[in-house]
């Protein structure tokens, strides 16, 4: 086999190697994180003040998690009066299990989901709500086995 024929094989195996690698990353599933990243940012200060407000509170927003419900508790002075709200399941590692719900008034303040509803894995709780015209969000983490 003289050069010029090593020269022309090397020169395809290395052109078959980067088309593999141009296909492989072409296959891949690149969703983002958040869809409207752009229009959140925008809102980024109502969020810093809700998480401040929430922080505030005498009695702190609640998540628990038992082997067949996750329950959201809210002070039931201020769950009774909020005119509108959001409860989100973020899961970071697939946007398919993501959950979201309407947060509407209730006079005891106890919000329960069934956990059978949802994939495995781990779960950002995000609790945002308005009372009193202030805005109010806070969130905590979950892992459902």
């Amino acid at each position: 086999m003289s050069w010029g024929t090593r020269i022309i094989i090397a020169y395809i195996l290395g052109v078959i190697f980067i088309l593999y690698f141009v296909i492989r990353s072409m296959m891949l599933n690149t969703e983002l994180v958040e869809e409207n990243y752009y229009d959140k940012e925008l809102s980024f200060n109502t969020h810093i003040e809700g998480v401040n407000n929430a922080n505030k509170m005498m009695n702190p927003i609640k998540v628990i998690a038992n082997s067949a419900i996750i329950g959201i508790i809210i002070d039931s002075s201020v769950s009774s009066s909020i005119v509108k709200g959001a409860i989100r399941f973020y899961n970071p590692a697939s946007q398919k299990s993501d959950k979201n719900y309407q947060l509407t008034s209730s006079v005891s303040g106890n919000y329960f989901f069934d956990k059978s509803k949802f994939d495995r894995g781990k779960y950002i709780v995000q609790v945002s709500f308005e009372f009193q015209q202030k805005p109010y969000y806070t969130e905590q983490s979950i892992f459902i086995k």
